[in-house]
């Protein structure tokens, strides 16, 4: 079994090639579409992408574009704490958070949101033991702030977005304590 250093980097290597090659990113962005216009009056927190993460903004403006019920949010990066998600279109002011990654800045076009799909970006992914996980960079923001949504009973869906390429089998990798399980993971 590699390292947890070692799986990250070689599937970071595996996103970087997947995300360049023009059918898989193709079939993923339909996967992702085809589950966005299955969604209505509700809001998708969606991620900015770093690090060859597969891009959902232009999905995620088109699905919400003419329709006034449906709201995107952006993650609210606080250190060491569960996420906070602010609500996000094409013109809302962005700022860095602590990780250098832009973040709507609260005010007068964006408002703090409790969403009601997450939708996560993943190095890699698992589906053990009946469950999908979710392999991330290890700062444990995503499992954090699944955690609370789930203590505080608040209804919503937990989604991963990876490439077939990017699933990690059992033998290579297992959950570890902290990490929460996703309702489903889109891939391509």
């Amino acid at each position: 079994m590699k390292t947890l250093n070692n799986l990250r980097q070689n599937l970071l290597e595996i996103r970087l090639a997947s995300n360049r090659d023009d059918a898989q990113r193709k079939s993923l962005e339909n996967n992702v579409a085809a589950f966005l216009e299955q969604l209505n009056d509700c809001c998708v927190a969606i991620y900015w992408p770093i690090n060859s993460e597969f891009d959902l903004r232009p999905l995620a403006l088109n699905w919400s574009r003419y329709h006034p019920n449906r709201t995107i949010a952006l993650p609210i990066v606080q250190l060491n704490e569960p996420l906070l998600f602010g609500t996000w279109a094409e013109n809302t002011p962005l700022q860095k958070g602590p990780q250098g990654i832009n973040e709507p800045l609260i005010g007068s076009s964006s408002s703090h949101v409790r969403p009601d799909i997450i939708i996560a970006p993943c190095l890699g992914w698992s589906d053990q033991n009946k469950q999908f996980w979710r392999i991330g960079y290890g700062g444990g923001y995503y499992d954090r702030t699944l955690a609370l949504y789930k203590k505080e009973q608040h209804d919503f869906q937990s989604v991963g977005v990876a490439y077939n390429t990017q699933k990690v089998n059992e033998g290579d990798w297992h959950p570890q304590e902290h990490d929460e399980a996703l309702d489903l993971i889109i891939s391509a």
